[in-house]
């Protein structure tokens, strides 16, 4: 984990279950060629957030992180096929300061390394010998892949409105958290209504996530500025900011030859997304406060205690980022 705001909460043993997590598949005996350009690309580096929240979220509600780590993995695997998918799809060159994974092969490589690493995670899960578990992952694999499809039609759309931007998301980064939420709960057979909050809990957080990095996407000056805008994706400031211009709750994109935004719409935009995302972290602070007051055994509670507080420093570090 490489965010000081969070590291420094992070207790031993789980630190130390989330270094053992092996990424390294450079030496995989199904294909140690499309391993091997998978280790040295989209699996190398990162901040390995969600694994972290999957393992922290197994504490909150009991689950022993053996049980846990084969779902860790994975998420973080199934995070990396969507980069690979999406370097080709954004043809890019660069991922996390190194040639992506598409510049180091070829977009077909890529696209089918991707493909590649989505089935073994679905096997992976199929061997913990959950069925219940694969259904999910695939509903969340199906997500993602709607996700990027909504995102390229609201490009086009003449009716494009707010829910629709939420929609991209939600799928597109809910749909990963809310598996790190839900996965310990459905594991370990609780009951409908925490299952369902947990994986609010993810969704919010996911969303949450998002819209801040759509915030900083217009305050960053590091030469990756304005990304969406110059590549002409509606993120929910640009949304916000060409809604107030035009003052109407649906736009007609295609009739936007050019995304001008202007400042003090803008401005405004900020602040809403930004109260938006405070909205949306605060239902996350609730309930987490519900999920940390289960009674697990003695031997837990230290763990879940220790969860609580490495959680609350992942929501309030998504608060201080805008």
């Amino acid at each position: 984990m490489s965010i000081p705001a969070i590291s420094h909460a992070i207790s031993p043993e789980v630190n130390k279950s989330l270094s053992g997590l092996d990424f390294d598949l450079s030496q995989w005996d199904q294909n140690p060629r499309i391993g091997g350009l998978l280790s040295r690309t989209v699996l190398a580096g990162g901040k390995r957030l969600r694994p972290l929240l999957t393992l922290l979220m197994g504490d909150l509600f009991g689950a022993d992180h053996g049980s846990m780590t084969p779902f860790a993995r994975v998420v973080e695997m199934v995070h990396a096929a969507t980069l690979a998918h999406d370097d080709v799809v954004d043809n890019a060159d660069v991922r996390r300061g190194k040639p992506s994974i598409n510049a180091v092969s070829c977009n077909k490589k890529a696209v089918l390394a991707g493909d590649y690493l989505l089935a073994y995670s679905l096997a992976e899960v199929a061997r913990q010998g959950r069925p219940e578990l694969v259904t999910c992952l695939s509903e969340i694999i199906s997500d993602l892949a709607e996700g990027e499809w909504l995102q390229i039609e609201n490009s086009k759309r003449t009716d494009l409105c707010r829910d629709h931007v939420d929609q991209v998301a939600l799928k597109k980064t809910g749909s990963v958290l809310r598996w790190c939420s839900e996965v310990a709960p459905l594991y370990l057979g609780l009951d409908q209504t925490t299952v369902a909050k947990a994986r609010e809990f993810g969704e919010c957080l996911g969303i949450a996530f998002q819209m801040t990095d759509d915030i900083l996407d217009f305050k960053r000056r590091d030469g990756a500025e304005f990304a969406d805008l110059k590549n002409k994706v509606i993120n929910s400031v640009i949304f916000e900011t060409l809604a107030l211009q035009g003052d109407q709750q649906t736009l007609n994109v295609r009739s936007l030859d050019e995304l001008t935004l202007e400042e003090k719409s803008l401005k405004i935009a900020l602040e809403v997304v930004a109260k938006n995302v405070a909205q949306r972290l605060q239902r996350c602070r609730d309930l987490l406060l519900e999920f940390s007051q289960r009674e697990l055994d003695e031997s837990q509670v230290k763990a879940q205690q220790q969860a609580f507080l490495t959680i609350s420093c992942i929501i309030e570090y998504l608060a201080n980022r805008v």
